[in-house]
């Protein structure tokens, strides 16, 4: 499915754009308040599956009944979801190359994975391979527009933000490493610690384990109000679950004594979160068939808990997991929302028994069991009489991106002929932001101040650098429509991979919005040929501020947009770096569009002679692409550089893509 993100050309009496300060280094930013809790609608999302487990679909809300403690209550909404199958028909291109541009908008109407992988737990170092295993059959499942990401409970920075990219996705699953928080020292010697029975020197691991699935569901909260599938590939917490389960069910919170009671409290929390977010637990135990471990029955409890309290299941005793990740899949392609009013709000802490009742002969339904109360701490309540962030920090400190005002952004990396004051020839990012905010209501001009920031961190969490960019948008009466800009934005980073935060504020709308992307910037100093990212620039295209902010940088003006019309003149561009002191060498450069149906409908070749690496080392290519002759659709341009000569055997040609559309 295509959108257009509409940053469609704007008359230039509907709209005046005007940079009042660009490149300001930005303040810190203080940290988001925790969310508070307290609800007063119920909401229960609800699979009904066949006979063969597939989902049923067509069902309407006077199908359905809720049960609250045994007593009905009356279903005040409902909402059937059917997304496309991630086996769906899509371009035999779309799962291997990832679009250039993020918005964030994407969760609206898309599958979203959160695959944790739980390496803080102790588990058998034999298990280590199964777990990357049965993350790697979660995300070949995906289909080409799923978002996913890959969450460890012990070592954060190994893992990988909500992203379509599979490539990012394989990488940060085979980072995980079993055995380096499952031993201990004993006598001088590194043991396994044992992960079928309590072990309290575990306890901080235990704690680690538990809270990253809470402060995920939290986190998930501020994503649309659809079900979140989490995939928890974990060996389980040996906790006695039999004896705590008369404390769940009584919501007796009287006893706290002792590391299980404060574990099952922050299971707990993690339940309310989950119930919240509309997030299903589904958890793995990668170690299949134990037969030979007799007292394993406290994991695998543990697994079924987290999983049946949220409206998953478990995948226990199966040395195959993938036909149940496969029926994860099709239980988050087609379900039920369900929503009644909380019969009794002011019982914060008391366990509510839900069912779910449909009333079609031979289909399993499958919900969540119950839900706590949620209940309002005292330093929440003191957190929450402080004064809130600005509308931008909490923007760009969150812990997903905020949709409120509708934004997409397109990062690209670039060599520079400049070296700095130490030495050193960092690359410069190009950071295309569009912008979309609707018409003002009201007969006059209407001014929006818009300020917009973007931050890197590195990936132990380090921030690399800061952009700032304000304008002033004037906007005519008249002019019906959403308008779309673009912030044009430079960070000059190291070598390395960073997360782009970028957030803009609104005055007109008083609204904040966020996305958050990725970006390798290549070490364009080292020998032989290194490719930059690839931008596209369009005209007509839509106003930018500033107007030539990346003119030090490209001899074009980039654009984030990636639907076009016949009408528009869109060109493609990409910097090449010879790096290094070795001669320099012909480049070959072969640009290609495919369409859906993956035929090549255009393609380019062009050399770069020694000669066009003068000033830095640096070539640039640029090609206008025959947009007036593409059919719609959507199709996929890729460049590919290699020397022409002098090329060592088996080193593969640079590759980049960008993926676009045509109405």
């Amino acid at each position: 499915m295509t959108t257009r993100f509409a940053l469609a050309p704007v008359a230039a009496a509907a709209m005046t754009l005007i940079v009042i300060a660009a490149a300001q280094t930005p303040q810190s930013v203080p940290p988001v308040p925790l969310f508070r809790s307290g609800v007063n609608v119920v909401t229960v999302d609800v699979s009904v599956l066949d006979k063969d487990r597939r989902p049923v679909r067509g069902l309407t809300g006077d199908d359905f009944t809720i049960l609250e403690n045994g007593k009905p209550q009356p279903v005040t909404g409902f909402s059937a979801i059917d997304l496309p199958a991630a086996d769906a028909p899509a371009p035999v291109w779309s799962r291997e190359s990832r679009p250039d541009i993020v918005r964030n908008d994407d969760f609206a109407d898309r599958r979203t994975m959160i695959i944790v992988l739980d390496d803080a737990t102790p588990m058998p170092a034999r298990d280590g391979p199964r777990v990357i295993d049965a993350a790697r059959l979660v995300i070949d499942q995906l289909g080409p527009d799923d978002l996913a990401a890959v969450v460890y409970t012990f070592n954060k920075t190994k893992g990988q933000e909500l992203t379509r990219d599979r490539a990012r996705l394989l990488a940060a699953a085979d980072r995980f490493m079993s055995g380096i928080t499952g031993t201990k020292i004993e006598e001088g010697l590194v043991v396994e610690m044992p992960f079928t029975s309590y072990d309290p020197s575990a306890f901080q691991a235990y704690l680690a384990t538990i809270g990253t699935l809470r402060s995920l569901a939290e986190a998930l909260t501020q994503l649309p109000q659809r079900r979140k599938a989490l995939v928890f590939i974990s060996v389980g917490i040996p906790l006695d679950m039999r004896n705590l389960a008369p404390r769940i069910t009584a919501g007796d919170h009287s006893d706290s004594a002792g590391q299980n009671w404060a574990l099952l409290q922050d299971l707990l929390a993690a339940f309310t979160a989950a119930e919240r977010a509309n997030v299903n637990i589904y958890s793995v135990d990668p170690g299949g068939l134990r037969t030979n471990v007799p007292t394993l029955n406290d994991n695998r409890d543990f697994l079924k808990a987290v999983s049946s309290n949220t409206g998953g299941f478990a995948i226990t005793d199966d040395n195959d997991p993938g036909p149940g990740i496969a029926q994860v899949f099709r239980e988050n392609s087609s379900y039920y929302l369900l929503g009644y009013q909380n019969p009794d709000p002011k019982s914060e802490g008391r366990y509510r028994r839900i069912e779910v009742r449909v009333n079609r002969p031979g289909v399993t339904v499958r919900a969540r069991e119950g839900y706590f109360e949620p209940t309002v701490e005292k330093n929440e309540k003191k957190k929450a009489a402080k004064a809130p962030p600005s509308l931008l920090a909490a923007a760009l400190d969150g812990p997903v991106q905020k949709t409120d005002v509708p934004m997409q952004v397109s990062a690209a990396a670039f060599p520079v002929a400049a070296v700095t004051s130490a030495g050193r020839r960092d690359a410069a990012v190009a950071i295309i932001v569009g912008i979309r905010t609707p018409a003002p209501a009201g007969p006059g001009p209407a001014v929006d101040n818009i300020d917009v920031q973007v931050s890197a961190y590195d990936t132990s969490g380090k921030r690399g650098g800061a952009a700032r960019v304000t304008g002033r948008v004037v906007r005519q009466p008249g002019y019906p429509g959403a308008t779309g800009y673009e912030a044009l934005l430079r960070l000059d980073l190291k070598p390395g991979r960073y997360q782009l935060r970028v957030a803009a504020e609104s005055s007109l709308l008083r609204k904040s919005g966020s996305v958050y992307t990725d970006v390798d910037v290549p070490d364009f100093t080292k020998d032989g040929v290194t490719m930059s990212g690839l931008v596209m620039s369009m005209t007509p295209g839509a106003p930018s501020a500033p107007k030539d902010g990346l003119r030090d940088l490209l001899p074009v003006s980039p654009t984030s947009e990636r639907l076009f019309t016949r009408d528009d003149k869109v060109t493609a561009m990409l910097r090449l770096c010879q790096g290094g002191k070795t001669p320099r060498v012909p480049v070959t450069l072969v640009l290609r569009i495919v369409d859906a149906r993956n035929t090549t409908v255009f393609e380019d070749t062009a050399t770069l002679g020694p000669e066009r690496f003068l000033a830095g080392r640096l070539a640039d290519y640029r090609v206008d692409l025959p947009i007036a002759v593409l059919r719609p659709g959507r199709h996929l341009l890729t460049v590919e550089a290699a020397p022409a000569a002098g090329r060592r055997p088996g080193t593969a040609a640079i590759r980049r893509d960008v993926q676009f559309s045509m109405r």
